[in-house]
């Protein structure tokens, strides 16, 4: 969790929408089970994968949810919801050509009006979702994200998706605040660390055995922002260091643009 700027949610609209995810990714078409299926719908366990992302999200209270896709799978996933048994007040919007994540979001933000949750259709967080939504209403950042420990692979089958970049994660240990945020080019015994960024969070914990879940958690105005910046394609490799950067380098709300958005 992290915080550029903190704002109350707005109580005219839902606390809080969530937007599901269902998009192609790398290497999952190698296990759907015919062409153009939606990997959300794979079984795992007897149950379509994105079930266990929506029980999450009601769990945590979360009961708007819009579920975005391709224009191929959408009758697929119309047809699940149709059968799904939840409290939650399911839309499924199917978006032509996509160009990363952010503009996924840029696609569906007249469909957002106030805070709003991003989650994979393939979620798998070891986080209880009330305990991780009350942290949210309470401190009310305007940007949270959850980070774990990577998994080790089992088995010697391999992967069919590719490996992420590593990635060096610092996080001030007073405030659980996400502060560090960069790619590591090269396993290296030694870590450049900004003085400034070490002077103002003295109590950071660093590691290089996390990884960003995708989950994420945004006020408003941030959506404004990517609105007016379509270099952001993605929410994970653009839009999250930049804005874990802002917060140690106040120059960089100017420059960036974030300031024009911020209330």
């Amino acid at each position: 969790m992290f915080s550029v700027n903190s704002q109350p949610f707005d109580t005219r609209e839902p606390e809080l929408v969530a937007v599901v995810l269902a998009l192609p990714e790398d290497g999952m078409d190698l296990l759907t089970e015919r062409a153009n299926m939606s990997h959300a719908l794979l079984p795992v366990a007897n149950r379509p994968m994105i079930w266990y992302t929506l029980q999450w999200l009601e769990q945590g209270s979360i009961l708007d949810i819009k579920i975005v896709t391709t224009r191929e799978s959408e009758a697929d996933i119309v047809s699940y919801i149709e059968v799904y048994k939840g409290m939650a007040n399911i839309t499924v919007k199917a978006l032509g050509e996509v160009d990363g994540t952010a503009d996924a979001l840029r696609q569906v933000a007249p469909l957002i009006k106030g805070s709003f949750v991003v989650v994979p259709c393939d979620l798998v967080v070891d986080v209880p979702p009330m305990h991780f939504f009350d942290l949210i209403r309470i401190r009310r950042p305007a940007a949270a994200t959850v980070f774990c420990e990577a998994m080790k692979s089992e088995g010697g089958g391999g992967s069919s998706k590719p490996k992420h970049v590593p990635l060096c994660v610092g996080i001030d240990q007073p405030s659980s605040r996400l502060v560090l945020l960069q790619e590591i080019e090269k396993k290296s015994e030694d870590l450049a660390l900004p003085m400034a960024l070490i002077r103002r969070f003295p109590s950071m914990a660093v590691s290089d055995k996390m990884q960003d879940t995708h989950l994420y958690v945004f006020q408003r105005w941030i959506l404004d922002f990517v609105l007016a910046h379509q270099e952001i394609v993605s929410l994970q490799d653009d839009l999250l260091p930049l804005l874990v950067r802002a917060q140690s380098q106040p120059h960089l709300l100017e420059k960036s643009g974030i300031v024009k958005h911020m209330p």
